[in-house]
């Protein structure tokens, strides 16, 4: 999985790149494959209150087309408000794609802010997604499931290392109120390194932050294939998702999945 980074070039213009660049110009996209390093440590535990078997268990795969051995995707889980569950069904979501079809499954994490992914599986925080998107090779951490690969969140500027400790209140940090964000600046390294990874993994799942957060631009949703909604049974309201569906296209999202559902029968 290790290589040499190398440059590509795809006829993948887009329709606003067309309409603007000078008639006979050459607009094709040129993305950077970058160098994948793979941890030859596995990560060295699973939070089990996060990844059950009640909640791996319970996708479908509706969405995938039946009966093909190419199938691949990638797909952001996001929600419209903070605290919905989307790294509780990230999670979960990867571990059955992983389990389930037995292909090469990644998990992205892109809470920058507050980044989990390396506490859920017992990997590495550092280097990570930061580190990639600042020009320098995707390092990535095997877990304990077979076919599924961590790339952490990383280190950004103005934030320490979490040395995995469990965030409660009386334990976060007070650098965690100042959000970290990503910038425009760095959605061409974002889709370098989303690009990088479709060369080696079938499915890429990437744990987004809310759409109410600033966290992330809203164009970095736009290299993956499509989103995926967490809305939490109780909580989000219809003018929460409205809001959200002011910020992406309704044809972004691939589906919902309701969180703290609760059976009537049960």
């Amino acid at each position: 999985m290790d290589q040499d980074p190398k440059i590509k070039t795809e006829n993948t213009e887009t329709e606003s790149e067309a309409k603007s660049a000078p008639k006979g110009s050459d607009n094709r996209l040129v993305r950077l494959i970058k160098s994948i390093v793979v941890n030859p440590e596995k990560g060295g535990h699973i939070d089990e209150s996060i990844v059950k078997f009640p909640y791996y268990n319970s996708f479908n795969y509706s969405l995938l087309p039946q009966g093909q051995d190419n199938v691949s995707l990638t797909l952001g889980i996001t929600s419209a408000k903070r605290g919905e569950g989307k790294t509780l069904v990230a999670s979960n979501l990867a571990v059955s794609l992983a389990m389930g079809s037995q292909k090469n499954t990644i998990l992205i994490d892109l809470h920058i802010s507050n980044p989990r992914l390396h506490d859920v599986f017992g990997v590495a925080e550092s280097p990570g997604l930061m580190e990639a998107l600042n020009n320098g090779e995707i390092h990535i951490s095997q877990t304990l499931v077979d076919h599924l690969s961590i790339l952490s969140a990383g280190r950004s500027m103005g934030r320490s290392p979490s040395f995995s400790q469990p965030r409660t209140a009386e334990t976060m940090p007070a650098r965690f109120a100042v959000e970290q964000a990503l910038g425009l600046d760095q959605l061409a390294s974002f889709r370098d390194v989303i690009y990088s990874l479709e060369q080696e993994f079938e499915f890429i799942i990437v744990d987004m932050p809310s759409m109410e957060s600033e966290e992330v631009p809203v164009l970095y949703a736009n290299q993956l294939n499509g989103l995926v909604v967490v809305i939490q049974s109780g909580k989000t309201k219809q003018e929460d998702l409205d809001s959200m569906f002011h910020k992406v296209n309704e044809r972004q999202v691939l589906g919902f999945v309701f969180n703290r559902f609760k059976n009537d029968q049960d």
